[in-house]
């Protein structure tokens, strides 16, 4: 019995780390081109360029899971070893978040703001305009730059009368950092509810998430809450992340099926489309898990350390405009280097990109913590 807990703990923990690298490279391909994400109707599917655009389209689907998992990881490790609630519990797990996120998340906002405001002073000189072109952007971000500078994805549903929409700080991918932040600090009303409503807790927040039923507030969205409480439910009542999804996954792998069948092929209306959308992230999600846990177990495949703890430095900085960003700079690259500018380039560049911005950022992350190990180990939380 102990043996079979400690190789299913075991299985859980490498599972959990073998997911992380490649979550992060479906961050930065979320982030490498829009073009991929609506369906473009007036697209034959049956020509090449349909096909092209068709893989592009799933590939950016799938994508999406990429930080439901982390928060859901993030929940989960939460109270992995915090499953009775105590204040005194809470502060120590809060000043560990204090130099893992928090920290973390205002250097590289006030970096990449200095930046940008840099590159603000420089331009006035070189196009010979007055302080107002720089006092008027600095009016415009305010404080605002560290919380909700960005502003995107205006959605209206038929069943809701407000509009839902996505913020960010000024490293916008960061919103993740932001709202994982919002949910630690709640960590105590997610603690009661699991407590005190059980399953349905969870129910309750699948509902919200699925239907986008919630606070229109910046660094409340309900994908971090959802995800973040999935993975908190599962710790606080012992259950083994891996264990508990495979004795699922005669459920779990057809609803995924079935819900990425609807969602590919648009049968639904477009009014209903993101709830479709939503349900298949839910259960590909779960899904992703059930897959790694057996190539771990079966296939014997590891992550590398050196890739698992990268992922942070390469998830703050792709996008971090200092004052281009990485994955500016490598797209740049590869478009020149491709001169072909057609459906054939693109779909090339959308699927290579992330990677070589990733291994860019992998080879930085270690010569940087060769050289400033101490300055790395701060801008990292400690990674």
């Amino acid at each position: 019995m102990l043996e079979t807990e400690s190789r299913l703990q075991n299985l859980q923990s490498e599972t959990i780390s073998l997911l992380r690298f490649p979550m992060a490279l479906l961050v930065i391909l979320i982030h490498t081109d829009s073009y991929y994400w609506e369906w473009k109707p007036e697209i034959d599917p049956l020509t090449f360029e349909g096909v092209c655009f068709v893989l592009g389209h799933v590939v950016r689907l799938i994508a999406g899971i990429a930080v439901p998992v982390f928060f859901m990881i993030s929940g989960f490790l939460f109270f992995l070893n915090f499953r009775e609630f105590s204040w005194d519990g809470y502060q120590k797990k809060m000043k560990s978040r204090l130099h893992s996120l928090i920290i973390p998340y205002v250097l590289w906002n006030v970096v990449v703001f200095l930046a940008l405001f840099a590159g603000k002073i420089a331009m006035m000189y070189w196009k010979s305009e007055s302080w107002d072109y720089v006092t008027s952007w600095l009016a415009e971000k305010s404080w605002h730059f560290v919380w909700d500078v960005n502003h995107w994805g205006d959605v209206n549903h038929p069943w809701l009368w407000w509009t839902s929409y996505s913020t960010g700080p000024i490293d916008f991918p960061l919103w993740f950092l932001r709202d994982l932040i919002v949910v630690t600090v709640l960590t105590p009303l997610i603690y009661l509810a699991v407590k005190k409503l059980k399953i349905f807790a969870v129910i309750l927040l699948f509902a919200a998430y699925v239907s986008d039923f919630w606070v229109v507030c910046p660094g409340f969205r309900i994908t971090a809450f959802f995800y973040f409480g999935l993975g908190a439910y599962l710790a606080i009542n012992g259950m083994n992340l891996v264990e508990t999804f495979r004795k699922c996954r005669t459920v779990i792998f057809p609803v995924a099926a079935v819900f990425f069948v609807l969602t590919v092929t648009h049968w639904i209306a477009d009014d209903y489309k993101p709830l479709v959308r939503n349900v298949f992230w839910a259960s590909a999600v779960m899904s992703s898990v059930i897959i790694t846990s057996y190539l771990v177990e079966n296939k014997g495949i590891r992550a590398n350390k050196l890739l698992v703890n990268s992922c942070f430095f390469i998830y703050a900085a792709h996008a971090a405009a200092l004052p281009k960003s990485p994955l500016w700079l490598v797209r740049g690259v590869l478009h020149k280097l491709i001169p072909d500018d057609s459906f054939v380039e693109r779909i090339v560049c959308f699927l290579t990109v992330p990677c070589l911005t990733a291994a860019a950022l992998v080879f930085a992350y270690w010569l940087l913590m060769r050289w400033f190990p101490r300055i790395m180990r701060i801008f990292c939380g400690g990674r």
